[in-house]
């Protein structure tokens, strides 16, 4: 939301490649990086020498492919750290997950998305393929639209004016006033609900977390589609209103 201009682009450039890099799960070589981020040779290859030298990038000499490197590890635990909501709700979410069995995530807001800063596997063998690190647009997420449903309403507006909204899937609102409803529905029941609409076959139900009334974080909990019925729909809200009643208080504490 910052109006703020960038200085040069290097370190721009550097981030699309870290950001690549970070959704592969294998190294993968430089003509690859190349095309896939529409940049010529010699610039990214000038950016992954630095980003090696300094050991955000490795390089595999056998290969001559590239992967994160390991110093990127301390910088994501220092990270971590800054977030205190995630060890004041690391035992109500731990419960959460015993009871519902189902995939529980915790998020916070950044430059319009929701960035995940922790999970909890879902008991079962199916796992999601969200990651800690991760984020999801705002319009199409349950956590999102938590976050979303507690702003005023122009500051909604900006951000639908500011904001492409892409049909990720069939089920995914594109259209303006009927998120502007859901969203005030969202604020009414005090919980949000992503019905398919980020991805396919995976239905999650998120609300906020507050601290004197600011949005400190945000939970969810998602699940194949088939294993929601109803009943245990009505479970989980049940469930996850109360989550955050105790870390909203220990928040207060």
């Amino acid at each position: 939301m910052s109006e703020t201009k960038p200085y040069g682009t290097v370190l721009i450039r550097a981030k699309q490649i870290l950001d690549y890099l970070e959704q592969k799960d294998q190294p993968v070589n430089l003509q690859t990086i190349c095309t896939s981020l529409k940049t010529s040779k010699s610039t990214v290859l000038k950016i992954l020498n630095t980003l090696c030298l300094i050991g955000f990038v490795k390089r595999e000499e056998e290969t001559k492919k590239y992967s994160l490197g390991i110093s990127l590890i301390s910088y994501g635990e220092a990270a971590k750290k800054s977030f205190s909501i995630i060890s004041v709700a690391e035992r109500d979410l731990i419960e959460l997950n015993n009871q519902i069995g189902e995939t529980i995530h915790l998020g916070a807001y950044d430059q319009d998305r929701i960035v995940y800063i922790k999970k909890l596997n879902a008991k079962s063998r199916i796992i999601l393929r969200s990651q800690v690190g991760h984020s999801v647009e705002l319009y199409c997420s349950a956590m999102g639209k938590a976050y979303l449903a507690e702003q005023k309403e122009e500051v909604v507006r900006n951000y639908l004016d500011r904001v492409r909204l892409e049909q990720r899937t069939k089920h995914t609102l594109c259209d303006k006033i009927a998120l502007m409803d859901d969203l005030r529905a969202t604020r009414q029941h005090g919980y949000a609900i992503d019905d398919q609409e980020n991805e396919e076959d995976v239905y999650c139900i998120a609300t906020s977390i507050k601290q004197n009334g600011v949005i400190r974080g945000l939970v969810s909990v998602s699940s194949p589609v088939y294993r929601m019925s109803e009943e245990k729909r009505m479970k989980i809200i049940t469930l996850l209103q109360q989550a955050k009643r105790n870390i909203e208080q220990k928040l207060t504490n």
